[in-house]
């Protein structure tokens, strides 16, 4: 608290500090101006009286002069040329006066008689003098004469015409200067300009000064306006005048800038003690008022760092005058609202907004906390999914979708156990943490979780079938970190969705495969952009005609460092990893530029492209496949296009519309893998289909087994009598090609026949398939055909 006192007192301090700084600048300021400015005048004003006085000296100097020019008896002698009389009579008229040099000189200006000898030269300024003189007896004169300056006054002798001048002189000396300078209070300097520059004719400075004051001055270049100017260590506030705009002698009248501002100085320094006085006051006045603010200040000081470290549970006690009680008031509901809004946001930041279940922050804090204090206690990690979220958004709206994972999430959390932790980890997955709880035990909570969600689920009016797939590890056999066990629950689910099951237990080991299929989801990416891809086309034979017209495309990846990668492995990471579209149109540019290959060299032929779920529901499809075909000068016909069963039913309209969108351009569909999904017979009649395509599990034993026989049967007249076509895929025996045929299949494909081949050899086998097959009457010529066939295209 005392720091605050002394915050406050500095304050108040810093203000009176401020406050008078600021007024003291400005009165100085000014004062210092004014009294500078009464200085400039004061010199102005001496100027004028120096100027009144020399003339009111003139004026009485002058009679005397003109007494002289008037004497008889100096007429008398000038007229005579008397030098001695002229002399005498002059000397004694200077006496007279106090005159300091007589001049008699003739009417041309020649010198008759001096009281000090004369230079040659001087004569010469003598007779200019004369020449330029107005005859008026008190006009001064200032001129330099023998190293001296005087105020020369001139005369005429007349008689009755003049024959001569008659001049006195008066020493322009120091003692001129003192009596000028008590006249006008300041220093007197008279300047005069010799044949040397600039001479000091008087000065009331000292020696050292006049000396220093000479240096560099020219009187031509003196201004009228005051300045200041240093001479020597001693600063001046200058002026200086001419005495009239002919004379030669300049007056400086100079005033110390220490007697210029002796009254700044007065007033700077009683304002100084002002100033004192005041902060003295100010500082007693902070002292008072600090002791009165600073015991209610140091208790809301306090709350209010209390309140910064999180300490919301104790009250500020108030105390102190009303305006402090208020604050305390305003602190104890600032305190209250900031607690109750930490929480809020403490809740939202680790609880999922939609189910209201803990999320996944939370989840991984509580399993790492769980894995701390009971390290060898066996728990179950388990993750649901539910898969066709996405498809019920999309087909019923968000707000179904939303509502049923919030029925999911009520059912997981009435059949967990009450120690256990339900959470929602994902858009459509559910977290499930159960303790004491072994890897045999977690596989049948897993599958009774999966079963209560998928049972009688009824949202919004409508019934709903979720599709439902876990995956389980435990702890701590299989992790012993939230992130490694997360992790494995997550490959564990992969493994569920790659064997089409429900539940399935995290396999050791399997970390590397999901190490190499998120590699490989990366490089695919990467290949799909720098063509690393390529395709191979099998055959397909007309059973009926045995002619080739049709390939299956299909896509092939050699890794620059993996080597060949099944397409049964990269597809399906494709799929999962959301690059599946990408993979679809470079497969199909591919293809479709083959077709355009193929015709310009003769040969017409129909392919036949896989597409993935993600695929035929996507709304672009359509456009992309058509602005394909036609760039290439393709038609449509051509093409066509294989979907499985359940890429299919993921959302049938949607797909019965973006199929009949191709279809109706001329684009042919295949049901691929028929028979290994769970589609309705009702719900394929709505597809816009054109052929079925019987899976390979069914044909290759098909000769040997009497279900697997009946059920390729079955489906071959099932698609005849629906119009379609019917192609068998994985014909690999002499034996299966005789059944297909008698069953009356329209279509095989399979390693009897070719193995998948490139473009140069597919193009070939076509050409020599043609001449071949049809002409093998029998059975056996057509067996012995096609094993021929594939020896030479596997000797390709």
């Amino acid at each position: 608290m005392g720091s605050f006192r002394n915050r406050l007192l500095a304050l108040i301090i810093g203000l009176v500090i401020l406050t008078q700084t600021v007024t003291l600048i400005a009165v100085l300021a000014r004062t210092a101006g004014d009294v500078k400015a009464r200085a400039e005048e004061q010199l102005r004003s001496g100027g004028s009286v120096v100027e009144e006085f020399v003339h009111s000296q003139a004026t009485q100097l002058s009679s005397g002069v003109a007494v002289l020019a008037a004497d008889f008896g100096l007429r008398e002698a000038v007229a005579s040329g008397d030098r001695v009389t002229i002399l005498s009579a002059a000397r004694n008229h200077a006496a007279r006066i106090g005159a300091d040099l007589v001049l008699l000189m003739s009417a041309s200006g020649q010198v008759l008689a001096s009281s000090a000898p004369l230079a040659s030269s001087e004569s010469v300024l003598l007779r200019q003098l004369i020449a330029g003189a107005s005859g008026a007896p008190d006009e001064a004169h200032f001129i330099v004469l023998a190293g001296r300056c005087y105020q020369l006054f001139l005369a005429p002798v007349r008689a009755p015409n003049v024959i001569g001048w008659a001049a006195m002189g008066f020493k322009v000396d120091d003692g001129l200067a003192k009596r000028i300078g008590d006249v006008v209070g300041v220093n007197v300097t008279l300047l005069v300009q010799g044949d040397d520059g600039v001479l000091i004719a008087a000065s009331t400075l000292p020696a050292v000064e006049r000396a220093l004051l000479i240096t560099n001055r020219k009187v031509e270049v003196m201004t009228d306006a005051p300045s200041i100017e240093t001479v020597g260590h001693i600063r001046y506030l200058s002026f200086a005048r001419r005495l009239d705009a002919r004379s030669p002698v300049v007056v400086l009248l100079q005033k110390p800038m220490t007697d210029v501002l002796a009254p700044y100085d007065e007033v700077r320094d009683a304002l100084f003690l002002i100033g004192g006085i005041a902060l003295l006051l100010a500082a007693a006045v902070g002292l008072l008022l600090g002791r009165g603010a600073t015991r209610p200040l140091g208790d809301l000081v306090s709350a209010a760092r209390r309140i910064q470290g999180g300490t919301y549970d104790t009250a500020v006690k108030p105390s102190g005058g009303e305006e402090f009680r208020a604050l305390a008031e305003t602190l104890n509901a600032m305190q209250q609202d900031i607690a109750e809004r930490e929480l809020r946001i403490t809740h939202a930041a680790y609880h999922d907004p939609l189910t209201g279940l803990p999320n996944r922050a939370y989840a991984e804090r509580h399993l790492d906390q769980l894995l701390r204090e009971t390290p060898q206690t066996p728990s179950a990690v388990i993750v649901v999914d539910v898969r066709n979220v996405r498809e019920i958004n999309t087909s019923l709206g968000h707000h179904v979708g939303d509502e049923a994972l919030r029925e999911a999430a009520r059912r997981l959390r009435q059949n967990s156990g009450s120690g256990d932790l339900v959470a929602r980890l994902a858009a459509n997955q559910f977290l499930i943490v159960a303790r004491h709880c072994s890897s045999g035990r977690a596989l049948l909570l897993a599958e009774q979780l999966a079963g209560v969600i998928r049972a009688g689920f009824h949202v919004s009016s409508l019934s709903l079938e979720l599709h439902v797939a876990a995956g389980v590890c435990s702890a701590p056999e299989h992790g012993t970190t939230s992130s490694e066990l997360l992790r494995r629950a997550q490959i564990a689910l992969e493994d569920c969705e790659e064997a089409r099951g429900r539940v399935a237990l995290y396999r050791p080991g399997r970390d590397t495969e999901h190490r190499r299929r998120l590699a490989l989801a990366a490089d695919l990416r990467r290949a799909v952009e720098q063509s690393e891809l390529a395709l191979v086309y099998q055959p397909k034979v007309s059973v009926a005609t045995r002619t080739v017209s049709s390939f299956e495309a299909l896509v092939r990846w050699s890794h620059p460092q993996l080597g060949a990668i099944s397409p049964g492995e990269f597809v399906p990471i494709a799929e999962r990893t959301g690059s599946s579209r990408r993979l679809t149109s470079w497969v199909l540019g591919a293809a479709i530029r083959q077709m355009a290959e193929w015709r310009k060299g003769g040969l017409d032929v129909e392919i036949a492209v896989n597409l993935s779920a993600p695929d035929i529901l996507d709304a672009s499809l359509a456009d992309e496949i058509l602005g394909a075909l036609k760039r290439h000068g393709v038609e449509p016909t051509r093409l066509a296009l294989e979907i499985t069963e359940s890429a299919a039913m993921r959302d049938a309209p949607l797909a019965a519309r973006n199929m009949q969108l191709l279809r109706i351009a001329g684009i042919r569909f295949a049901i691929d893998d028929f028979g290994t999904g769970y589609s309705s017979l009702s719900q394929l009649s709505r597809l816009p289909v054109d052929e079925l395509k019987i899976d390979r599990s069914f044909i290759v034993h098909a000769h040997e087994r009497r279900d697997d026989a009946t059920i390729v049967r079955s489906t071959i007249e099932l698609a005849h009598s629906m119009g379609l076509k019917v192609v068998a895929e994985g014909i690999e025996t002499a034996q299966g090609w005789n059944l297909l045929r008698r069953l009356g299949c329209d279509f095989a494909q399979g390693y009897l026949i070719s193995k998948p081949l490139n473009p140069e050899e597919a193009a070939a086998f076509m050409r020599r398939a043609n001449q071949v097959l049809p002409a093998s009457d029998s059975t056996v010529a057509q067996i012995r055909a096609l094993s021929e066939l594939a020896e030479k295209s596997g000797a390709a």
